[in-house]
């Protein structure tokens, strides 16, 4: 069973990978090891009838690892990722019995699940939401333990280009040359081209800018005390 709510759009401009799940998914395995990356998640997960609360889901590359028992609850504010989710799992790509997902943004809190969660998931959105005067991602971290038995965050170390250890051939090469870009360049391509989401200004996603000593800091000061890496990601996991 799959249930949605009517996806539509609710954003300012996106760059290219953020309109189309397909090349945002052929973009990340350029970046990084996807299969390594969520299966590890998944393992955290562990097997058997999960509830299982992703924030945001994206294009949903974790549901392929789960176990099919789970009960997977998806909220993004991208309706091109939700329709291609949904899509996927018409199609069997997705093999979960029960999938929920909703155009709902992640600080709604009063829209999370009533029922405790077992898992709550926030993948590569800290980075994207990350305001050290505001403390947003310290806020939606601290609801999040009232509402699963476990969470498990995974973030980069590097988002800019001299800093990422691409995956593949093409992310190599292209990582290479935008290097030697200045600041200027490097924007105007993100707003086009890279990591523009169309929510978070550019100015709040470049201040991510973590060594793996504040990383670790950083998770740990967040109540997260099991960390494991992945080249350029960290892998924490917190438990009541």
């Amino acid at each position: 069973m799959a249930t949605k709510t009517g996806f539509q759009r609710f954003a300012g401009f996106r760059s290219l990978p953020y309109r189309s799940g397909i090349i945002y998914n052929f973009v990340t395995d350029c970046l990084y090891d996807r299969y390594e990356k969520y299966s590890t998640i998944a393992k955290l997960i562990g097997n058997g009838s999960k509830k299982v609360f992703d924030l945001p889901c994206g294009t949903g590359f974790l549901t392929r690892f789960l176990s099919s028992s789970t009960t997977y609850t998806g909220f993004d504010l991208n309706h091109r990722f939700l329709k291609k989710m949904h899509k996927d799992w018409k199609s069997g790509k997705i093999n979960l019995k029960k999938l929920i997902l909703k155009q709902n943004n992640i600080f709604d809190y009063d829209k999370y699940p009533k029922e405790p969660q077992d898992v709550i998931v926030f993948c590569d959105i800290l980075h994207h939401i990350y305001d050290a005067q505001t403390n947003r991602h310290i806020d939606l971290v601290e609801n999040a333990k009232k509402h699963a038995n476990k969470i498990i965050l995974c973030e980069p170390i590097a988002v800019k280009p001299q800093d990422v250890h691409a995956y593949a051939f093409i992310g190599k090469t292209t990582m290479f040359i935008t290097k030697f870009f200045p600041e200027k360049v490097i924007k105007f391509l993100d707003f086009f081209l890279a990591d523009n989401d169309g929510i978070n200004s550019y100015h709040k996603r470049s201040s991510w800018q973590h060594d793996e000593k504040s990383l670790r800091e950083l998770y740990k000061n967040l109540g997260f005390n099991k960390i494991l890496k992945l080249t350029d990601d960290f892998i924490g996991v917190w438990e009541k």
